[in-house]
């Protein structure tokens, strides 16, 4: 499987599903201070239909961020980041600007040293979702789970038994974020 080309599929399938502009001017893809390269439409002076363009990020700066997170990163999660600029949302937005820059302030070091690359979260519910690295030689197996954010800040508080598990890997995660209908 080429995973670049299912990524890219996926963010195109999932784009499209949403890029209607109601009646009111309402689109999902709306955003505040959108670069001119990722404009569509000007709502007003302030908000803008944004589209994907094609990500400038290199596998050197994927690289510098593996050291940053001291992990390495499974291959559907490189491509993960380095397909499209975005503003998505339920992931971390990805600007021309500075493309890794939100994905960067993800990194939490507990998490990290456990083995878990947080990649995502749930901000209704205060939620990080976070990739089991610790079976990277099968990335088949290396599930995706979610913690409370507040656990992170107690000291005392069992990271690994406060993990809840939610997809057996990363392609599972992206099918049902991305591509399943009823999102």
């Amino acid at each position: 499987m080429d995973i670049r080309a299912y990524i890219k599929n996926g963010f195109e399938v999932y784009y499209e599903r949403y890029n209607q502009v109601s009646e009111d001017g309402f689109c999902r893809w709306m955003c505040l201070d959108v670069p001119e390269e990722m404009k569509v439409v000007d709502i007003d002076a302030e908000w803008s239909v944004w589209r994907m363009i094609p990500s400038t990020v290199t596998e050197g700066d994927i690289q510098t961020l593996e050291k940053e997170f001291g992990l390495n990163f499974p291959e559907w999660y490189k491509a993960f980041i380095s397909t499209y600029h975005h503003y998505f949302g339920v992931i971390p937005d990805q600007s021309i600007e500075d493309p890794l820059n939100n994905v960067r302030d993800m990194f939490n070091p507990s998490l990290c040293s456990l083995g878990y690359l947080p990649f995502s979260w749930d901000t209704e519910y205060g939620k990080i979702i976070c990739i089991d690295l610790n079976n990277n030689a099968d990335e088949e197996s290396c599930a995706i789970y979610e913690i409370e954010h507040e656990i992170l800040f107690d000291d005392d508080a069992d990271i690994l038994s406060s993990l809840d598990y939610l997809y057996p890997n990363l392609k599972a995660y992206f099918d049902d974020t991305f591509l399943e209908s009823n999102k």
